[in-house]
């Protein structure tokens, strides 16, 4: 059984500190389980696109939609690719955390009786975002256009940065949705809410890991990137590269939500080795 003592602060450089630790544990598991999604995810979205771009193009619709398609496409099959992957790797670092070890065939076997659930809950966080975001824009630029001078301008600027803030504060709010639906098999609203519970009080601080996590992940992809370009180039041999090197990154930034839900219930909720044990029961 592991030892939670450590989980009794929340903070920016130990909840990173523990997720680099986490990842590491099994990193052969984790990094193959992120590297099989955004392969799995590319095929998906290849066929998806292939499908809905003849679909289209059945009723002579114009050459441009192929682009459409392949984002719809990608988009699809993401959402689905990563509930099924965000689901088990979620459930295998609380096994990590209990006990010390993993077994990644029951990480799956849990995750597919969640995979429904944490799609909708994906659709319901992003269309809110979305559409939040798309209102406010519209809204500024309706009012601020109404009003001539420097003030209709303010009103424009305050519009964009405000349907740049609200969503972000909506994605740092419901950050750990994920980690809710698995651990506590709740529906999409309830794991909504259960996350934004949990996180309420520590969310500066979870913009802060997300914010400094994501500036060097971004740091090292651009360097990453670059001397793959020069060595590799943009062939078949450079796009696996380019796939292997970012395994890494990308399974850091999967172990996050999982790791900051662990720590959550354990500062805010008092909660014991024992009591965590009792959900996977």
């Amino acid at each position: 059984m592991s030892d939670f003592g450590g989980f009794s602060e929340f903070s920016v450089g130990s909840v990173i500190g523990r997720a680099w630790t986490v990842m590491w544990r099994k990193p052969l598991a984790f990094f193959g389980i992120t590297l099989l999604s955004s392969i799995i995810s590319a095929l998906m979205g290849g066929i998806l696109a292939a499908v809905l771009l003849a679909l289209f193009s059945s009723f002579n619709m114009s050459n441009d939609v192929s682009v459409i398609t392949a984002g719809i496409g990608g988009g699809i099959s993401f959402i689905i690719v990563s509930a099924i992957f965000q689901g088990a790797l979620t459930y295998a670092i609380f096994m990590l955390l209990l006990h010390g070890e993993a077994s990644m065939k029951e990480a799956f076997r849990r995750s597919a009786g969640r995979v429904l659930t944490i799609i909708l809950a994906s659709l319901i966080m992003s269309l809110a975002s979305g559409l939040i975001s798309i209102v406010l824009l519209i809204l500024g630029v309706f009012l601020g256009a109404d009003i001539s001078g420097g003030f209709g301008a303010f009103i424009i600027i305050v519009a964009v940065i405000a349907a740049i803030v609200i969503p972000i504060i909506l994605v740092v709010k419901w950050s750990v949705f994920a980690p809710s639906c698995v651990v506590e098999r709740t529906g999409a609203m309830a794991s909504l809410s259960r996350s934004s519970n949990l996180t309420k009080g520590f969310r500066g601080k979870i913009f802060g890991i997300f914010l400094l996590v994501g500036i060097l992940v971004g740091i090292f992809y651009a360097i990453a990137e670059f001397l793959n370009n020069i060595i590799f180039g943009d062939g078949l041999l450079g796009t696996i590269t380019s796939a292997i090197v970012s395994a890494p990154p990308l399974t850091f930034l999967s172990v996050l939500p999982a790791v900051i839900y662990f720590s959550l219930r354990v500062v805010k909720e008092n909660l014991a080795p024992e009591s965590l044990a009792d959900i996977f029961d």
